[in-house]
């Protein structure tokens, strides 16, 4: 069990209001999600969520816990780093203790119908119809709730509380509007179906996703304003309305720290001009290094003080043995400066 977090005490003395949250060790907080049953991996767009869902996963399970990565893209993203040229929707073993599987609105739609029903060919005929595909698809709310269902329900069979096959469970969800709504749609299923099957699924949901011992929130930006700003009020949208703290933030793409002090001297000296350009790269390095730094104290603030650094990795597509550098590095603290 992860430790209860102390509760500050109400004062009205600005002498006695408690100051900023002290950052924690970053291995600390790697190690802080892995006691958990669930992590939600999110993000705006691009900020690089897929790859630190994938390296989380890689951490955890080289850590000896059993994981299941899931994916909610059409195609897979981490399958191709195994070798596995196809992802679907059953767990699928691509390493020691990882299991991935890739999940669309149709297929926990079937998995939800097929739990209640209980006559998968039944099923399958009724969503054989393009109008019924068609309209699942079209509704915003109905991918949220019917993934959260899936996961739960594994995780209630095969997880923690289960037989075990999983300890973990690390969700690539898309954008940040998915996750308000799992956070969302449960509450809302409770009190529109007071007693049933239905307020039973949506309780056990709820329970799961507001236990901060079972269930983290994973929120993943980029050291740039626009990303930062987008996600700390995600984070003030889903503690305002659910109380939800991040697990971790994770700032993405931190510049290494560079000494432009050598370069600078031997091209103001008359050194050789092919020198100006591994300044002027220097000089970028070194520029957006202090703006990730600089934005440091917001972000720990938000999750109170569980900020994860993530360095930057010069290179677009990472092969599995970059996103196993990046797991490595989780586990370390972070360099200040």
């Amino acid at each position: 069990m992860l430790p209860a977090m102390a509760a500050h005490p109400a004062h009205n003395s600005p002498a006695s209001r408690p100051g900023p949250p002290v950052p924690l060790p970053q291995g600390q907080v790697c190690a802080e999600l892995l006691q958990r049953e669930l992590l939600l991996v999110t993000g705006k767009g691009g900020v690089g969520k897929s790859t630190l869902a994938q390296a989380l996963a890689r951490h955890a399970s080289q850590q000896g816990k059993r994981v299941l990565l899931v994916e909610l893209e059409s195609v897979s993203r981490a399958g191709p780093l195994f070798g596995v040229r196809h992802v679907g929707p059953h767990p699928q073993r691509v390493a020691a203790n990882l299991d991935v599987m890739a999940l669309d609105v149709m297929d926990s739609l079937r998995f939800f119908a097929v739990q209640q029903l209980k006559v998968e060919t039944l099923v399958n005929l009724a969503l054989r119809n393009k109008a019924v595909e068609s309209f699942f698809q079209a509704v915003p709310a109905i991918k949220p709730i019917l993934v959260l269902y899936q996961v739960w329900h594994m995780l209630q069979l095969h997880g923690p509380r289960g037989d075990r096959t999983w300890d973990l469970a690390i969700c690539d969800l898309p954008t940040s509007g998915f996750v308000q709504g799992m956070y969302q749609i449960p509450r809302t299923l409770q009190q529109a179906f007071r007693s049933g099957p239905v307020h039973t699924y949506a309780t056990g949901m709820r329970e799961l996703l507001l236990d901060p011992n079972r269930a983290g929130l994973v929120l993943v930006t980029l050291p740039e304003d626009m990303p930062v700003v987008e996600t700390l009020e995600l984070q003030a949208i889903l503690h305002k309305a659910h109380g939800v703290l991040p697990a971790a933030l994770v700032l993405n793409g931190v510049a290494p720290s560079v000494d432009a002090g050598p370069l600078d001297a031997q091209t103001g000296h008359g050194g050789p001009t092919g020198l100006q350009g591994a300044l002027w790269a220097a000089r970028w390095l070194q520029e957006r290094r202090q703006r990730a730094l600089a934005l440091l104290p917001r972000l720990n603030d938000a999750a109170q003080g569980r900020v994860v650094q993530v360095p930057f990795l010069f290179r677009r597509d990472l092969p599995l043995p970059q996103i196993d550098e990046i797991a490595r590095l989780l586990a370390q603290d972070a360099v200040p400066a």
